[in-house]
């Protein structure tokens, strides 16, 4: 329609591909294809998804129960198959976006760096005033610029010409904490702070006496070194050449939480308002990754979503749970995620894949169009609101120790969060602001210092705020008080929530006229309009107001806050702890307006209305009261509406003459006939064996047995009528193939034949129906888990016992093999059978006739565990061995050196010698008294108990005869572990030693495994 600004015109008429979906392609699963991966960049582009960021989830060794990808991350084969991708993308119109693995990885960069150069090594402050080394020094300039020229210098070496045209951004997800020292700190603290830090070091722990102020110092000097060592440079590469990065980074950090993002990144603010894409997955938040954008002049904020929420999500549900976002300020939508493969059903990620193995796959470009439109559209102009929250900041310095947090600081988050809300998926809680529908921005200490006071209003970058809101802020940037003083002298309105400031850090001043100014409120709850002033729209919901070249444009949704309810298992908690795997949702389109009466004031022109997913726009009648604009919506394009006044002298007082429509019925019948049609493409094997149909299967049925007198055919079992409730519910090769006893305490007797005895299910195909083990990593892996009998929770002082018949056809001589997490006695007909234990694995030979056997089982273990198990027959017990978990004897000593040592005898040196480790530890890993690698305390959320596996190429270090293999860890609060695994040929291997502090000890294998157990194998043995 003429009248609007060009560009806003073009967006709608014809959405850009720049503002596509941006999907995660996972380049796992399988090893890749360059055909295959052709076909699925022009099924994307069919589907209207231009803009994809190539993941490898098992870059360079196995990970999350994925096998190493093929080819390896940043290999030769990797190189060549990534450009010539980025070729059929450039001829397909598609955008790429590579991932650095700097966060969420398994690439070992950052480990890689710190072998080659160790000074490259994070440093953390103990409480005893010891400095430990882990993980990555983010403080160092050398040492980032290093890691940055490693994985973005490669792309400028190899691919310049790709960048800033089909290379169009990067991805970080996750970056782990910035370590709480580094060698030069002290020397830049009192450089920058005016005095020595060292003496008052007590201060930064609970209990230790000092002025809060210093801890402020502390955290902005960690904060400051980042910001120039590491969040900065890598915002000038990425500028340099035209490029986007966008992120998502801890939880809760990515929520906004004033705290959190102290205690993981220093100053959440400072750091990442570098990213040219700030942003967060579901669980995070889009306000304060939009007000960064906002304030920083940043072109997108990022969203990546909706991971782990499965399969049954449809293209209206995933639009719902978007909206909310877009109306926060996110532009940049990231889909979790398209799959490479799913092979036959058996790999997955975070479910769904939002790709063309979903049945709405043919309409999905009606969906990325939509999209596309709104994030063009919502990326024009300026953000235009009134009220800012200031972060709390300089509150959540002071008071956040490295081992808790003040009440102050703790106060501060709260009630910041009450008045944002959470905008998790999982648990959407509208804060204070959008229940009054009142949009804000957050804003940080930096910005309020840059800003201007014009005309009672705090001018910065394009934003003008009327309202300053302080939530909990007993401490202040001295410059920032400064600021708000004027704002508040010249006409500003600023609001104190729950606390008015005490006092200024970073420098001096006097409070007492600030807190005269400021309007105090005793909670959020008791904020009100007449605080924050009236919104710019009254509306049913929030809306997002943007200016336009001259237009006014706002985004309105049909339902506050969606239409979707959401629950999970423990909703007060944040992360894996929270119950996010069990969510649970109920979409329900009725709580959608049909249409909503929107009054907007300080607005010019005629009201047009433009639905996200095209048409026509079309004028809209209005009725005005001085300067407010009245106009009634209606959602009849779907569940959002962008009301656009065009800023022209019409005001669409005279009321548009409707379009005449005629309604025509036709009758289809009450009878129809059907037939079903494959529309699922298996020639890659993604749902079948590969060029298959996949056919139609029904896995589930329900049976009843014959007893007594009945008779099922006689009672009509078979009509359609017939009441089958009562029914027992049994899955196709699902079958009871033993019996188990217990877990009873110790020492117990056997029970009776006949009672005491449950069955044991599983598939001799598929092993145990819906495997709780996937859920560790997300969803299977492309593998039936090794141990398919699960015997539940048991804990050390109790024993289970398992029965199963064995019916061989031919007498055969075997061993017999039992995988489990426990001591294990076997019994062959009742004879006891002389098991040799390795660990996890216990064997003895047999001699099997004919016939029918039984074996049973007593497996008692060590530890409480979850005790699954497996059984197997095996003709060549050498190839069946896997590596073991191996562990110093006796208690852990927290922070002790351990060292686990074993001899490797070699004939001759292999050409190709590889050796893979796992540890949940950080560790050193020495062949011959030389270092070949280190693995561990690179990740984020380094509290998780998951082990770390990486490979080593150690040819250079092997020689012919006997060869050291020493891995070096430091022991937490369990027994320091490792599992080893090796590829070096032929060669004998001797015992492994220990010791613990230098001194030694004996070594026990550690039965518990980490999920599947072949998962974290060099190779996979044959399968029981």
């Amino acid at each position: 329609m003429s009248g609007l600004p060009p560009r806003l015109a073009e967006i709608l008429a014809n959405p850009p591909a720049e503002f596509s979906p941006a999907a995660i392609w996972w380049w796992s699963g399988e090893p890749l294809d360059r055909v295959r991966l052709r076909r699925q960049l022009e099924r994307f582009a069919a589907g209207g998804v231009y803009n994809l960021v190539v993941l490898n989830l098992a870059p360079s060794g196995p990970m999350f129960g994925s096998d190493a990808d093929e080819p390896a991350f940043f290999s030769e084969p990797w190189w060549e198959l990534f450009d010539g991708v980025c070729a059929d993308a450039h001829e397909l119109g598609i955008f790429l976006w590579f991932y650095d693995q700097l966060g969420f990885s398994g690439a070992d960069v950052q480990a890689r760096l710190v072998e080659e150069r160790p000074a490259y090594a994070g440093r953390w402050l103990e409480r005893s005033g010891q400095v430990v080394r882990r993980g990555f020094d983010y403080l160092s300039r050398e040492a980032c610029a290093a890691l940055i020229d490693r994985v973005h210098g490669e792309f400028e070496r190899r691919l310049p010409h790709r960048l800033g045209t089909v290379i169009a951004g990067s991805f970080q997800d996750e970056l782990p904490a910035l370590p709480t020292w580094s060698p030069e700190f002290a020397a830049e603290f009192e450089r920058r702070r005016g005095y020595d830090l060292v003496p008052h070091l007590a201060t930064l722990w609970t209990g230790g006496e000092g002025d809060p102020a210093l801890r402020r110092d502390y955290h902005r000097t960690r904060a400051e070194l980042a910001e120039e060592a590491f969040f900065r440079p890598l915002a000038e590469w990425h500028a340099r050449h035209g490029l986007l990065h966008g992120c998502d980074q801890q939880d809760p950090a990515r929520a906004g939480l004033p705290v959190d993002g102290v205690r993981l990144y220093a100053d959440y603010a400072r750091t990442h308002r570098w990213f040219g894409a700030p942003g967060s997955d579901h669980h995070g938040d889009a306000r304060i990754h939009s007000s960064l954008a906002h304030l920083y002049e940043r072109p997108r904020t990022w969203i990546e979503a909706f991971h782990s929420t499965g399969w049954g999500g449809t293209l209206e549900e995933t639009f719902d749970w978007l909206l909310p976002w877009l109306r926060s300020g996110a532009t940049l939508y990231n889909p979790h995620a398209v799959y490479y493969t799913t092979k036959g059903g058996w790999w997955e990620w975070a479910p769904p894949a939002t790709d063309w193995r979903q049945p709405y796959w043919p309409h999905h470009r009606v969906f990325a169009d939509a999209v596309t439109r709104l994030c063009g559209a919502l990326s024009l102009g300026r953000h235009v609101c009134d009220v800012a929250v200031l972060l709390p900041t300089a509150t959540a310095q002071a008071g956040a120790r490295l081992d808790g947090v003040d009440p102050d600081a703790g106060r501060a988050q709260l009630i910041y969060r009450e008045l944002v809300g959470d905008m998790a998926w999982f648990r959407v809680v509208p804060g204070v602001l959008d229940r009054l529908r009142v949009d804000a921005d957050v804003i940080d200490d930096d910005s309020v210092q840059r800003a201007a006071v014009t005309g009672g209003r705090l001018t910065v970058a394009s934003e003008a705020y009327a309202t300053v809101l302080l939530p909990g802020c007993t401490v202040l940037e001295a410059e920032t008080a400064r600021r708000l003083e004027e704002f508040a002298a010249n006409g500003g309105r600023i609001v104190a929530v729950g606390a008015l400031p005490e006092r200024v850090v970073g420098g001096t001043g006097d409070l007492s006229r600030l807190r005269r100014a400021a309007r105090f409120v005793d909670t959020p709850a008791a904020l009100t309009t007449e605080h924050t002033g009236s919104p710019r729209v009254e509306a049913p919901v929030p809306a997002l107001v943007r200016e336009v070249g001259g237009a006014t444009l706002v985004l309105l949704t049909a339902a506050f806050p969606r239409a979707t309810d959401a629950s999970v298992g423990r909703p007060d908690e944040r992360g894996i702890e929270l119950g996010w795997l069990d969510a649970s949702y109920d979409f329900d389109p009725g709580r959608y307006a049909s249409e909503m009466r929107v009054r907007v004031r300080g607005v010019r022109g005629r009201p047009l209305l433009a639905g996200p997913f095209g048409g026509t726009v079309r004028p809209l009648a209005a009725r005005h009261d001085g300067d407010v604009t009245e106009v009634v919506v209606p959602f009849d394009d779907g569940p959002a509406a962008l009301l656009i006044f065009d800023g022209s002298d019409q005001d669409g007082s005279e009321r548009p003459a409707e379009a005449e429509t005629e309604t025509a019925w036709l009758d289809l019948g009450s009878t129809w006939d059907m037939e079903l049609l494959a529309t699922m493409d298996n020639t890659w094997g993604d749902f079948a064996p590969a060029d298959e149909p996949p056919g139609l299967a029904r896995w589930a049925v329900r049976h009843e047995r014959e007893t007594g007198a009945g008779d099922g055919q006689h009672d009509g079992w078979a009509a359609p009528s017939h009441d089958d409730a009562d029914w027992e519910t049994a899955h196709a090769t699902f079958g009871p193939h033993a019996l188990a006893a217990g877990p009873d305490d110790l020492p117990g007797p056997w029970p009776e034949a006949g009672t005491g005895w449950t069955p044991v299910v599983y598939s001799a195909s598929r092993g145990i129906r819906k495997d709780p083990i996937h859920r560790e990593t997300l969803g299977p892996k492309g593998h039936v888990p090794e141990e398919f009998i699960d015997l539940g929770d048991v804990r050390a002082d109790q024993a289970v016992r398992l029965r199963t018949e064995m019916r061989i056809p031919d007498a055969v001589d075997a061993t017999l093999a039992v995988g489990a997490p426990a001591a294990t006695t076997a019994w062959l007909d009742g004879v006891e059978l002389p098991l040799e234990d390795h660990g996890h694995l216990a064997t003895a030979p047999v001699r099997l006739d004919a016939g029918s056997h039984v074996l049973d089982l007593r497996l008692v273990p060590d530890e409480t565990v979850r005790l699954r198990t497996n059984i197997a027959l095996v003709r060549d017990p050498l190839r069946y061995r896997r590596p073991e978990w191996i562990a110093p004897a006796g208690p852990a000593r927290p922070g002790t050196g351990v060292a686990l040592s074993t001899t490797i005898t070699l004939d001759a040196v292999p050409a190709n010698a590889v050796l893979q480790v796992a540890a949940v530890e950080p560790c050193r890993v020495l062949v011959n008294g030389v270092q070949v690698g280190r693995q561990g305390g690179f990740d984020p959320y380094a509290e998780h108990d998951a082990p770390r596996v990486r490979r080593y190429e150690i040819a250079a270090a092997l020689r012919p005869g006997p060869n050291e293999l020493t891995v070096e860890l430091t022991e937490r609060d369990t027994s320091a572990a490792v599992l080893a695994d090796w590829d070096l040929g032929t060669g004998a291997r001797a015992p492994w030693r220990a010791t613990r502090d230098g001194e030694p000890v004996p070594v026990t294998p550690r039965r518990r495994q980490h999920g599947d157990p072949a998962a974290l194998h060099l190779w996979r043995r044959p399968h029981p």
